[in-house]
């Protein structure tokens, strides 16, 4: 197994699209290097924001496989295994390795019916039983079965686990994660902007968020005013933060959509999502041209 941690500021990767829906290749380099210039300290393919489980094989395999070549070894590179069962993570993570990925992450088992914590620990195991490289667990309390804190100190045991994302709506989840991960040598990322900061201070490895890809400088820099123990400064970096996340509560717009869009405008990608994820209307283009206009003139 690879020798690297995933740790500090790692950016869930955006999959930049071209319009009729296939992998616009240019856009990642942009994308990637933009990212690296910035300071991140490693990269996650395929994830929700990537919108992992919407490509097909083909599609996910060529994006650690182009992620791969562009980065060239200079951080590490995580890949989404977002499949249903335990078998299908383990036949894709294979393919996964061998296009080119540093590790490898999936969340609980997904597919009905909802896995007690035994099951949970079970499909790990099985998994870092019959793959070879190291995993990320993907935790996501709103979207999948919680993991709790007793079940994150026994996957912090299975050999083949070095971190976890953790990726939920309370900071009371996160401290106790945070608590149960604490000399383990698995590293905990929490997920999401919104706990970036306070994560961090007490105790987080670092953070996975979709609004890196937007201002990876932002996230790197509290990244290192955290680690120095600067409140004020932190606090400040997050309150901007929960201002960019903010327009994506924009009625009828997708989250997705916004950064995108965003995205578009800073000259890093297209705004094209997958299907069935609508485009941004008029009047909510007008509001993220707003705010991108009023940051670039503060």
């Amino acid at each position: 197994m690879t020798d690297k941690r995933l740790y500090g500021i790692v950016p869930a990767l955006i999959t930049p699209l071209n319009e009729d829906g296939s992998l616009d290749r240019d856009s990642l380099e942009r994308l990637i290097e933009s990212q690296v210039s910035a300071g991140v300290h490693g990269i996650f393919v395929a994830g929700m924001t990537g919108e992992g489980a919407a490509l097909d094989e083909p599609e996910l395999l060529e994006l650690i496989r182009w992620s791969a070549e562009i980065l060239h070894g200079r951080l590490p590179l995580c890949a989404g295994i977002l499949e249903a069962g335990t078998r299908r993570v383990i036949e894709t993570a294979r393919k996964a390795e061998d296009a080119g990925a540093d590790f490898l992450s999936t969340t609980v088992p997904y597919a009905p019916p909802v896995p007690t914590q035994d099951e949970i620990v079970r499909h790990f195991e099985q998994i870092c039983r019959e793959t070879s490289l190291p995993w990320m667990v993907y935790g996501n309390s709103g979207a999948f079965t919680n993991i709790t804190p007793g079940t994150m100190a026994r996957l912090a045991q299975i050999d083949g686990i070095r971190a976890v994302k953790d990726t939920r709506p309370d900071f009371e989840g996160c401290l106790k994660n945070i608590m149960a991960l604490r000399g383990t040598g698995v590293s905990l990322l929490c997920g999401g902007e919104y706990l970036v900061g306070p994560g961090l201070l007490y105790g987080a490895d670092g953070n996975i968020s979709g609004a890196t890809n937007l201002f990876p400088k932002l996230f790197v820099d509290l990244y290192d005013d955290a680690r120095r123990g600067d409140v004020a400064s932190v606090r400040r970096a997050s309150e901007m933060i929960a201002r960019i996340h903010g327009l994506t509560g924009m009625p009828g717009a997708g989250w997705l959509a916004v950064f995108k869009y965003m995205g578009s405008r800073m000259g890093l990608m297209q705004p094209w999502c997958c299907l069935p994820q609508s485009p941004l209307s008029d009047a909510q283009k007008r509001k993220v041209d707003a705010f991108l206009e009023e940051i670039r003139g503060a």
